[in-house]
């Protein structure tokens, strides 16, 4: 069985290979220049361009990239970036016709994005090596993916503003005020809406603090904070998280041009993702 994901879950071609993965690297654009994430530019070139006033924007892996996976003889579980947030799903769905063998191609969307996205591919990858037919992998991705949240922290108002994530009027008052306006992922992951308006970093945090509890987060549960060039911010929000649940797993990453493309430079998303049987997974 081939497991394919996008680069949504952080990982190049050659890393995912190493894991037992073929990743398929989502496309970043400015000015009409294009990259592959990973590939042709890194998070920290990206960053520079957008920092010197670029808006960015993503895009699906390319189709070739994507038939090139779906031609063989095995079956194949593509586990898609969400939909709503990327048209990769959307595109992967009108690909499939066009494989080798249309029905063994089994395209899932993922409802999430990096870290629980990671482990959701990760997952798969194990209950395949454990002779899990395609049906049983699905169902198990399916599972998994309704315990996973995410949230948005965005630093850089401006970029949201002309990004048409937040009105002008909204970023001034947030910029005036220092707030942190905190997005949290909709339950069907298409999209993301206000959670809170706070007045710090870490009561925004302890907003998310108050939602996890609500979930019942805790053993089996991964907890990951990934940044845009925040490491210092990342860290002190991995350490609050980490004091409010013991028994779960906490982890730090950084994040790629796609998501950087949605969040902005400085940007900081806390997600979780509850493992179940797969709670022995280093995800980091």
């Amino acid at each position: 069985m081939k497991i394919v994901t996008d680069s949504s879950v952080m990982f190049s071609i050659e890393e995912g290979a190493k894991r037992g993965l073929t990743v398929l690297p989502l496309t970043v654009s400015i000015e009409g220049e294009t990259w592959l994430e990973y590939e042709d530019i890194s998070a920290e070139e990206f960053l520079t361009r957008v920092r010197a006033g670029a808006l960015p924007q993503s895009s699906s892996p390319p189709p070739g990239l994507t038939l090139e996976a779906y031609d063989t003889d095995e079956e194949i579980i593509h586990i898609c970036m969400a939909d709503g947030l990327s048209g990769a799903y959307e595109v992967a769905c009108g690909l499939v016709k066009q494989a080798r063998h249309p029905e063994r191609v089994h395209v899932v969307n993922s409802q999430t994005l990096c870290v629980p996205h990671r482990a959701l591919a990760f997952a798969a990858v194990a209950a395949a090596k454990q002779g899990c037919t395609a049906e049983e992998v699905v169902s198990l991705l399916h599972q998994m993916r309704a315990t996973a949240r995410s949230y948005l922290a965005p630093e850089d108002f401006d970029y949201l503003r002309r990004g048409g994530r937040l009105t002008p009027l909204a970023a001034k008052f947030a910029h005036m005020i220092k707030a942190i306006p905190l997005l949290m992922q909709t339950e069907d992951g298409k999209r993301l809406e206000k959670r809170k308006i706070a007045r710090s970093f870490t009561k925004a945090v302890e907003a998310v603090t108050a939602d996890f509890t609500t979930l019942g987060v805790g053993k089996g549960y991964f907890i990951s904070v990934s940044h845009a060039d925040n490491l210092a911010q990342a860290n002190v929000a991995a350490g609050l998280l980490a004091d409010s649940f013991p028994t779960a797993q906490v982890g730090v990453f950084e994040l790629g041009p796609a998501f950087i493309t949605q969040g902005g430079p400085g940007c900081i998303a806390i997600q979780i993702v509850d493992l179940g049987s797969y709670s022995d997974f280093e995800l980091s």
